[in-house]
């Protein structure tokens, strides 16, 4: 019990483990009476910008750990009715970058607001988008920087509206099944104090390591997208970092991409506000 993990080595161990529990999981399967269609665009930054996540941070990017991904899989039942998830690695959108997105989305392309879920990984290793929790970048952001942000954040509503597009156009006949893992990693990160609750390691606090998962099959039953979920902060690497990157989420995605090719790995964020990832033997401390 006395090793203890660097943040890269438990940032890989984490993804791997996240990337393979659901696979093995008991699944239900259904007739292919479904279509699903999938699409995926880069959205990494191709300029150093500011990054959001972390209040401590003092510059904007330097260079790029991991690339960022925004990925969609659209799906339609027997009735004909249809829907898209988008997730992507950010930290999120903030409403009005929602909206834009949305009603172009539904002018475009007939899809009504109810039938498009936006979702995020939440990670802390992202660019800005918009005025998204700028608080943790003025003072120090300059008038050029935040028109860097600006600039960045109106082409990638292009490129998700076009993502919603090339998915729903790649509609074909999928099986679906689903499934359940676990991973241990998510402790509960809100420590009782005399002076209160603090950031810190709570083990006896509430924390889901539950991992569902939603499995896509194409009508010659290789895997098309396997969209997973779980309930912890992607706070794996910390402020000092200023590389894009998308926390042990865009590990696990890349991940099991790599282990099925042609499939796509689309990772939507869990109630996770309390949780933030924990080596189990302390080598990895929970980050605001």
């Amino acid at each position: 019990m006395g090793h203890r993990f660097s943040r890269r080595q438990f940032l890989v161990l984490a993804a791997a483990a996240a990337a393979g529990c659901g696979l093995r999981g008991r699944s239900a399967e259904f007739a292919p009476v479904w279509k699903a269609g999938l699409a995926k665009v880069r959205i990494t930054p191709d300029k150093s910008v500011w990054m959001t996540g972390y209040g401590a941070r003092t510059k904007p990017s330097e260079g790029t750990l991991h690339d960022l991904y925004a990925r969609a899989l659209a799906m339609e039942d027997a009735s004909g009715a249809r829907a898209v998830l988008v997730t992507a690695d950010l930290l999120g959108f903030p409403a009005v970058v929602a909206r834009q997105v949305t009603d172009e989305a539904q002018r475009r392309y007939g899809l009504a607001r109810d039938r498009l879920m936006l979702a995020f990984s939440h990670t802390h290793g992202g660019p800005s988008v918009a005025n998204l929790l700028r608080v943790l970048a003025n003072p120090r952001m300059t008038p050029e920087q935040q028109r860097d942000v600006e600039d960045y954040t109106r082409g990638l509503v292009d490129k998700v509206v076009v993502l919603v597009g090339e998915a729903l156009d790649d509609l074909r006949p999928a099986r679906l099944s689903v499934g359940q893992g676990e991973v241990p990693f998510a402790m509960n990160r809100r420590k009782k104090t005399e002076k209160g609750y603090v950031i810190g390691v709570n083990p006896d606090g509430p924390v889901d390591h539950s991992v569902p998962v939603l499995r896509v099959d194409g009508e010659d039953g290789r895997l098309r997208a396997v969209v997973f979920l779980y309930a912890c902060h992607n706070t794996t690497l910390g402020g000092d970092m200023y590389q894009f990157h998308g926390d042990y989420a865009g590990f696990a995605e890349s991940a099991l991409e790599s282990r099925h090719a042609g499939a796509t790995a689309l990772f939507v964020a869990g109630c996770g506000g309390d949780a933030s990832p924990t080596s189990a033997v302390g080598g990895v401390k929970p980050r605001s």
